[in-house]
């Protein structure tokens, strides 16, 4: 499963989800989304990602997109 570190990543460099949207052009909703992705009702999370907007995020933080999404297996039942 993919999971947000955007707002671990922004309180790291002491930026605001609004300074973030103005700076990389991304949409606020977009952002807001990303920010509160586990807090937020399955049907408001976000569904799909752009490079385009993974792009524009990772260069207003100068930072890596693993600084922005990381990838965890969910664990399974099933026996390989």
């Amino acid at each position: 499963m993919i999971r947000f570190k955007l707002n671990e990543t922004l309180k790291k460099q002491n930026r605001t989800p609004y300074w973030l949207a103005k700076q990389s052009g991304v949409r606020s909703n977009t952002i807001g989304q990303w920010v509160n992705h586990d807090s937020l009702p399955e049907e408001k999370r976000a569904k799909t990602i752009t490079l385009d907007t993974l792009d524009k995020v990772c260069t207003a933080l100068d930072c890596d997109l693993t600084d922005v999404i990381e990838f965890k297996k969910e664990n399974s039942s099933r026996n390989s």
